[in-house]
């Protein structure tokens, strides 16, 4: 018998899943998943960010009378355009959900592709959710061949992994066959891309990678069904995805553990909630900042005297959010700030936490908060077990005294995990500048609907929320 490839394997995983294969457990964590996505798409479509004005700025210029929904924006687009603008408003500010060691961040990618495709379509919310489960386990898998390679070269998973994700769970949606499925991977492969280069200048381009690869996967699984044909060897090929993008690879791709468990091993379950608006590599170091604090108020020590603070973590995160390094310091930008360790702990160390208002235009040009992160120094974290966690090691110098935590598990990651009602606060927040006092409501609404019912019911809802708030505003 020949060789099965990985783009076979998913494909056909993804043609025969079926409702009935996904354990109660995995279909009630699909569903949290996609209310935590729909809650940051709202978010970064608000009116005071800056990815809330493109957001309008594209739906008057791609608006239809019919497709799918922009959440926080109402209108109608063709199911690829609005998929763009939802999985860039999710991952605008920072806030859409991660699978820890394969860097997979289906939240933003997945779940706008799906439900784009599914209200279209009028799907049922059973269909989305087994569609979302099959793009979400494709992705991950996906992102164990490379693990942190990708990001040592640069390059960003969102993008690059992405739309292979989304042709899985459009896949099944529609569907197609595994024939079908293979070829959309193929072409998917084609479209694969995504550069950090804006996490260093400030820049908003990576906002969309995100929405690029939901889009891309639509586009590429309707190009299949007309009949265009990808190489089903797009993952081991001479010429296919990773050897092209690694070449000269670093180590072994890991081809058995992309494969492995499909139908009984959900990855899904291990997708972390991000409870904090930035770069997920910083949220540990917001914990360290808060349980630092306990211990200085105890000791009865101001924040003012700090002297000093050191923190350490692993390459390639460890560059990534620390140069160039007169940028960190004092970012200007909000999506700069956003990948600043320094402007992050400081502020955290100053406001004791970190939120969607930790990026205004007034606390970026904190002089205070600048002359505190000018006394943060980095270095490299040689016992991290980064990609699998994003631990932190940080060191605060206060009057004479030496702080120190280390924090081994990132917030929302299995061993340090977001509950359901932690999700639903967060969704609350998310979308509080949209729903008013029924933000929480809402999201306890969402997850109660039945699955029998139509995707329409989930915009529904949302719209009446919206309607609502504004009436009584």
């Amino acid at each position: 018998m020949a060789h099965q490839t990985l783009a076979r394997r998913h494909a056909e995983f993804a043609a025969n899943l079926r409702t009935s294969d996904i354990p109660p457990e995995v279909r009630k964590g699909a569903l949290l998943h996609l209310v935590d996505s729909l809650g940051v798409s709202i978010a970064g479509a608000a009116e005071g960010e800056e990815s809330g004005a493109v957001g309008r700025a594209l739906a008057k210029k791609w608006a239809t009378p019919e497709g799918a929904t922009v959440y926080g924006v109402g209108s109608l687009m063709r199911p690829e355009m609005a998929a763009l603008v939802n999985g860039s408003m999710a991952q605008a500010l920072e806030m859409d959900d991660k699978h820890g060691s394969s860097l997979a961040r289906p939240g933003s990618t997945v779940v706008p592709a799906v439900m784009a495709v599914a209200e279209e379509r009028n799907a049922s919310i059973a269909d989305a959710l087994t569609a979302i489960v099959a793009g979400y386990e494709t992705m991950i898998r996906l992102g164990f061949v490379a693990r942190d390679r990708f990001l040592e070269r640069g390059y960003h998973t969102s993008c690059l992994i992405g739309g292979f994700g989304a042709v899985a769970g459009v896949g099944r949606l529609g569907n197609h066959s595994a024939d079908e499925i293979v070829s959309a991977l193929g072409i998917a492969g084609t479209m694969a891309s995504g550069i950090q280069e804006s996490t260093r200048t400030g820049s908003t381009s990576k906002i969309i990678h995100g929405g690029w690869g939901a889009h891309s996967g639509i586009v590429a699984m309707d190009l299949a069904s007309a009949g265009i044909t990808g190489p089903e060897s797009v993952y081991e090929g001479k010429m296919g995805f990773f050897q092209t993008h690694l070449t000269p690879i670093k180590g072994e791709l890991e081809w058995d553990t992309a494969g492995a468990g499909l139908g009984s091993v959900w990855h899904l379950l291990d997708t972390a909630f991000k409870p904090y608006p930035c770069c997920q590599l910083m949220h540990a170091f917001i914990e360290a900042a808060k349980q630092i604090l306990v211990d200085m108020a105890r000791d009865r020590m101001d924040v003012a005297a700090i002297e000093a603070i050191h923190c350490k973590l692993a390459e390639p995160g460890l560059t990534l959010v620390t140069e160039p390094r007169e940028r960190k310091l004092a970012p200007e930008l909000r999506h700069e700030a956003r990948f600043s360790l320094p402007f992050v702990v400081a502020s955290a160390l100053f406001y004791g936490d970190i939120g969607l208002e930790s990026f205004s235009d007034e606390r970026l040009s904190s002089q205070t908060i600048r002359a505190l992160a000018a006394r943060i120094t980095t270095a490299e974290d040689p016992e991290s077990d980064y990609p699998a966690h994003c631990p932190a090691r940080m060191e605060v110098k206060v009057a004479g005294r030496t702080y120190t935590k280390h924090v081994p598990f990132h917030p929302g990651s299995p061993e340090a995990a977001l509950s359901p009602a932690d999700v639903l606060d967060k969704f609350a927040r998310n979308t509080r500048w949209l729903f008013g006092n029924r933000a929480h409501d809402t999201a306890e609404a969402l997850l109660e609907i039945p699955e029998a019912e139509s995707v329409a019911r989930i915009v529904t809802l949302l719209s009446e929320a919206a309607a609502t708030s504004m009436q009584r505003a």
